[in-house]
């Protein structure tokens, strides 16, 4: 094993890779003797870019390996891409699969100090002129990048000793740096393994809903109806807002959605108003024993109550009356013929007392 760890260092030594290149994204590098890995920029000496031995998630022999195992005091090993274009329209997710393990020098029972060797992210959006910190992932004993736990040898994975990260750095993101970092300069650390990077530009849709919505006295942004996956709320200066702020009549909040990590850079406003509330004879809908369904709703709308219902009456958000419907016993809703949107059903017991609740119409 050492023979081969040896002869493949030396090949990088003779053929050093500093071209430097761009790439259009979506881009993957699998590394392993393929013709792109080749506009990578790596510091020499201290990382391979084709094991034979080691399994990699793609199927394939090789990938590229930090040598931790036999540095020498603090040390820091650079893997830096290449040149990303994009478009600058969207944030860009970077999807990297890894393996590492730790090593101990004695006995386990008797380690009190183990290699604190770590993978750190950075990204740059001026060709690699500056970085800027993404994220620290941790191999060391327990971290996140730790796949092989810890051994006395070497560690080459197999094809299930690996996880998969997924990150995402600002619009603008032209080149991504995986620093291998070593903290502790007496305490020898294992091979670590990359493979299988993926650079994609984010896409991800506005969410949707009404513009304008009503609100009544003590809702927060959480009682806006938007459709949408991880809804956040910015201000008009672009800063995050937490769900439970309460609403203010004549402002505007922003939401946007996030989907698989990416965020939409576009956001909805909602302008929100002041408006018909329930009264101090309204029900809760989850007090009085009825549920409206299906919500989203595309063309009937149920209504099951342990009392009977004689009146529906539907608004827009705007406060505007769209349909009203009165029978001894109302059972469902057609809303098919309403456009798509957020809408508020008040629904009138026998009893005169009544309920409202929020829908969505596809």
């Amino acid at each position: 094993m050492l023979k081969n760890k040896f002869y493949v260092l030396f090949c990088m030594v003779m053929f050093p890779v500093l071209i430097f290149s761009q790439v259009t994204l979506p881009f993957t590098e699998k590394f392993g003797n393929s013709p792109t890995q080749t506009q990578w920029d790596y510091s020499m000496y201290s990382l391979v870019v084709s094991n034979p031995d080691v399994g990699s998630p793609n199927g394939k022999k090789g990938c590229l390996m930090y040598n931790f195992y036999n540095s020498l005091g603090a040390s820091t090993y650079n893997v830096i891409s290449p040149a990303l274009q994009s478009s600058g329209a969207g944030w860009i997710r970077v999807t990297f699969d890894f393996a590492a393990a730790n090593r101990y020098t004695m006995p386990v029972a008797l380690q009190t100090i183990f290699a604190d060797d770590h993978i750190i992210l950075e990204y740059s959006t001026d060709g690699g002129t500056t970085y800027t910190e993404a994220h620290n992932y941790l191999i060391g004993v327990n971290g996140e990048l730790n796949t092989g736990g810890i051994l006395p040898s070497i560690f080459t994975p197999n094809a299930t000793q690996w996880v998969t990260k997924s990150i995402i750095v600002p619009a603008g993101t032209n080149r991504v740096k995986f620093k291998g970092f070593k903290v502790l300069p007496l305490q020898a650390g294992n091979f670590a393994y990359l493979d299988n990077v993926t650079f994609e530009e984010c896409s991800t849709p506005v969410p949707t809903g009404d513009t304008a919505q009503q609100f009544c006295s003590g809702n927060t942004l959480s009682q806006l109806i938007v459709s949408g996956t991880d809804i956040k709320w910015y201000d008009t200066a672009g800063n995050l807002l937490p769900s439970t702020t309460p609403l203010v009549s004549g402002t505007t909040y922003y939401a946007s959605q996030t989907v698989n990590l990416c965020e939409s850079l576009a956001r909805l406003p909602v302008t929100v108003s002041s408006g018909a509330c329930l009264s101090v004879d309204d029900i809760d809908l989850s007090q009085s024993g009825t549920s409206i369904y299906p919500n989203p709703v595309e063309d009937i709308l149920h209504l099951k109550s342990k009392q009977p219902v004689k009146k529906v009456v539907i608004y827009n958000m705007a406060g505007r009356k769209i349909l009203e419907v009165n029978e001894k016993q109302i059972t469902s809703v057609n809303v098919g013929h309403l456009v798509k949107g957020v809408y508020m059903v008040e629904i009138y017991f026998a009893d005169n007392k009544k309920l409202a609740e929020k829908i969505i119409k596809r």
